[in-house]
């Protein structure tokens, strides 16, 4: 009996260890749309019995066995930003430069500054895992070494040339960079997206790297280096899947988790439920996400906007919007906020207008629903140039709305039926996987607690240099060996004519003499 009970000691201890731990989740980023993703991981984590100690600039939904942390002073600054930043579409590549440059830094001095960020590293509290959002805050990584606890970073739009180095994935010239947003298919494509991928590489080298090192050597002094910490990630949750971008290699350690935010669908509230299932000739979702306002845009392009959703009525309209409008058409329902994943479940469900972030593509393709794209900032353009190449999209520059041009897209979208049937076969595909995509996201979640770190992952390039990792190297060896092949050929050949060349001259010198001799003899 009682070594019986001693066989079940290490099973006891194992349940503890993963059921029921004890995990901080940090997502920083001043983005909405990011929260949404740390909100619907840290509930799945709930379901499974965690404690979730959850860290983020906005307000978070009250639930059992979660501890929230609301850094207010992030998402007013970014609040503030945006506001001073209406034209955000005509701003430049100058003043997007110094907007986003300052939407990177501010935030992430600010979470230094939080009297719970000075709490962890002064009473360093009991935690199981740390996992963090990666949005240009390495130093936020030096919490996980200093609470001894192993770190998952979760990548929000997938992979990504900065935060492939965590765990060596390689970063392919056919690879997506949404700087660059070209065509790898073809050279100049392929020219500009590796351009891309070392300007990156530059930026992230010289002035973001610099800047978290140090808030690290400000607030950690005796922590490792910032390399050392990107090093010892255990694992990278990739917020992606190939049902929305193109298929590429991931590392054992680079997991696609895409899609895992929109498994659950919730009813809608009365005044959208109502709304939606009234439309029986077919619905429009318009959402420009959390971040880009519809003021954004001018009055005239707004005006055109109405004026063309009035004429496909009787087709409804759910339009958010943060501006009260005046003349707003009888089959639009303007709203402030939007149930935005629920809605796009909903059958009745016919388009979604989006500005193109990465969460609300995943939903659309999810739930099989074709994109009008009106992109204003950052990857937005990239990824929407994917869906309208995948042909479940269109795309309108912002500048570019005009009355025309928007219904000339809107009716092309509503009445070709390719459209609708390219992104229901793409959400088949998200669809039909051995695991649902949460469940995928827990195991590995759990699978690090368990064996404390994931270090048994992790593949031999996070010790190479990015020359090494990538042969530069080798190639240049083979290079200079190969010079030196065909230099010493080219000198052999050419010491061997001149050799055969004197060798002749000779030659001929000796029979000229030999003749001579014979006429002198004769």
């Amino acid at each position: 009996m009682f070594k019986s009970v001693l066989n079940l000691i290490p099973l006891i201890v194992l349940i503890h260890l993963v059921n029921g731990s004890n995990i901080l989740v940090i997502f920083s980023s001043p983005s909405r749309s990011h929260n949404v993703l740390g909100i619907r991981l840290s509930e799945g984590l709930l379901k499974q019995g965690h404690h979730v100690t959850f860290v983020n600039p906005f307000p978070s939904p009250q639930m059992e066995n979660l501890t929230s942390i609301h850094m207010e002073s992030i998402s007013k600054f970014f609040e503030d930003l945006m506001l001073s930043n209406k034209e955000l579409a005509n701003n430049g590549v100058i003043g997007n430069f110094r907007r986003m440059s300052g939407a990177l830094t501010t935030p992430n001095e600010l979470f230094w500054q939080h009297p719970f960020v000075d709490k962890l590293i002064k009473e360093k509290p009991k935690f199981d895992l740390l996992i963090t959002l990666a949005f240009f805050n390495d130093a936020i990584l030096g919490l996980g070494q200093h609470l001894g606890v192993p770190t998952v970073v979760f990548t929000c739009i997938g992979h990504f040339t900065i935060w492939n180095n965590y765990v060596a994935n390689p970063t392919m010239v056919y690879s997506r960079n949404p700087i660059a947003n070209a065509p790898t298919e073809y050279f100049w494509g392929r020219l500009a997206t590796v351009a891309a991928n070392l300007v990156m590489g530059i930026a992230n080298d010289y002035f973001i790297a610099p800047f978290n090192q140090g808030l690290l050597d400000k607030h950690l002094p005796h922590s490792p280096t910032l390399k050392e910490l990107q090093r010892n990630v255990s694992l990278v949750l990739a917020n992606s899947h190939y049902s929305v971008e193109p298929a590429r290699p991931y590392v054992p350690n680079m997991i696609q988790v895409g899609g895992y935010h929109v498994q659950d669908v919730k009813p809608l509230p009365n005044d959208f439920g109502t709304f939606m299932d009234d439309a029986k000739h077919g619905a429009i979702l318009f959402s420009l996400g959390g971040n880009i306002r519809v003021g954004m845009l001018d009055e005239e392009k707004r005006d055109a906007i109405f004026k063309v959703l009035a004429e496909i009525s009787p087709i409804r309209v759910i339009f958010k919007s943060e501006l009260e409008h005046k003349n707003v058409p009888k089959n639009v329902m303007v709203r402030n906020w939007v149930p935005q994943a629920d809605i796009l479940a909903h059958p009745n469900t016919k388009l979604f207008i989006s500005h193109g972030g990465w969460g609300g593509l995943t939903e659309s393709v999810y739930h099989g629903v074709p994109i009008l794209g009106i992109p204003f900032v950052g990857d937005q353009i990239g990824n929407l140039n994917l869906a309208h190449s995948a042909g479940y999209a269109e795309v309108i520059q912002p500048g570019d709305i005009s009355e025309e041009v928007f219904r000339q897209k809107l009716k092309e979208l509503i009445t070709n039926p390719k459209y609708s049937q390219n992104v229901k076969s793409r959400s088949s595909l998200m669809k039909d996987q051995p695991v649902k995509p949460m469940e995928n996201v827990i195991f590995w979640i759990e699978h690090v607690i368990k064996f404390g770190s994931g270090k048994h992952l992790q593949n031999a390039g996070v010790y190479l240099t990015w020359y090494q990792l990538y042969m530069i190297d080798i190639y240049i060896f083979f290079t200079v060996v190969l010079i030196f092949l065909l230099l010493s050929i080219m000198y052999t050949i050419k010491f061997t004519m001149k050799f055969l060349t004197k060798l002749s001259g000779k030659s001929k010198v000796t029979r000229k003499s030999r003749n001579k001799s014979k006429v002198k003899k004769s």
